[in-house]
């Protein structure tokens, strides 16, 4: 815990971790004593601890329904270790580095509104599978978990920093964070495919549409005075991202875009018709655009300021070796 304490992490990785440690330990705690009561009761009855549900916590399609708050607890209850890490660093790269953007308090309502509409979603489509399957099996299977948002932050990283190149393994991998969220629900689809499941390219699928809509056309935050605006418009706030570098067919392979980009047009339209969103006019896109530029140069200057105190950092300990080894010298005369 003292490391939650730290004055290097930003309020909402703290809430955020928290959350996850409390709601995974409680669900574990459930778990064991629900294991050791079947046990007393029934010596030689065969019980898996990993088969055994929780429903007030995780989300479970055939008991959604009876806890509908299970939506919101289920975003938080990992079933293992290992996702119970991966989510704590996802949550706490990714909240770390947004907050800067964002404040903390959206970071927050960023992860319940996408969580929560991701896992509505796929319990409902999961529900009306299993039903069209007559698959009662896995009508007790949870859901949810750290997938509901996992995707929501690599639509933010497309938003925030898209030219951004990863490299690993020395150079070996090398590509731009806005490819990262096509390949990988290719890479998902396709292992749900050979496995013969809706899980994990429907919940990660349906994050990743949510977390563009909301982030696209309904994310409200303070704007920037700095930004050209209208005399009549309220300056206060921005609703939406408009920019033409965060449109939905950026996110797909250039070889695409030319097939894409009517579809995705007329389903604009027909959202447009339904009132659905809300059309952007042309200074609405050229202000976000605009912020856009500010972002990326936001970000060039949080990457210099790193790389010079990774720098330093570097030039003190080769001082102190130089210091060390004539030391030593020293004392060898």
């Amino acid at each position: 815990m003292s490391l939650m304490r730290g004055h290097n992490i930003p309020k909402s990785s703290k809430i955020l971790l928290s959350i996850l440690l409390t709601t995974t330990t409680t669900l574990f705690i459930l778990k064991y004593r629900t294991y050791n009561y079947l046990k007393l009761q029934d010596p030689t009855l065969e019980v898996s601890f990993h088969d055994i549900n929780i429903p007030f916590i995780q989300l479970i399609p055939n008991s959604t329904i009876y806890n509908p708050w299970c939506i919101i607890t289920s975003i938080f209850a990992e079933i293992s270790l290992i996702t119970f890490i991966f989510s704590s660093i996802v949550l706490f790269i990714g909240s770390k580095f947004v907050e800067r953007f964002w404040g903390y308090l959206e970071v927050l309502k960023f992860i319940y509104i996408i969580g929560s509409i991701t896992n509505l979603i796929t319990v409902l489509i999961a529900i009306l599978s299993n039903i069209a399957r007559s698959d009662s099996k896995n009508m007790n299977s949870p859901l949810g978990g750290g997938i509901s948002y996992y995707f929501g932050f690599l639509v933010v990283f497309k938003q925030l920093i898209p030219e951004h190149n990863i490299v690993l393994f020395q150079g070996l991998i090398n590509f731009r964070i806005k490819h990262l969220p096509f390949a990988l629900l290719i890479i998902l689809s396709l292992w749900s495919i050979l496995f013969g499941s809706l899980y994990p390219a429907v919940p990660s699928t349906i994050s990743f549409f949510i977390s563009f809509i909301y982030l696209r056309f309904f994310q409200i935050i303070k704007s920037d005075t700095l930004l050209p605006t209208n005399n009549n418009q309220d300056i206060s706030v921005i609703k939406g991202d408009a920019s033409d570098t965060f449109q939905l067919v950026e996110f797909f392979p250039n070889v695409l875009k030319p097939y894409l980009t009517p579809i995705f047009n007329q389903i604009y339209e027909i959202a447009i018709f339904l009132a659905i969103i809300t059309p952007f006019n042309d200074d609405i896109v050229q202000q976000s655009n605009t912020r856009a530029l500010k972002r990326q140069e936001q970000v060039n200057q949080i990457n210099k300021s790193v790389a010079s105190s990774v720098a330093e950092r570097r030039r003190q300990i080769a001082l102190q070796v130089i210091e060390d080894r004539i030391n030593k010298e020293s004392g060898k005369v």
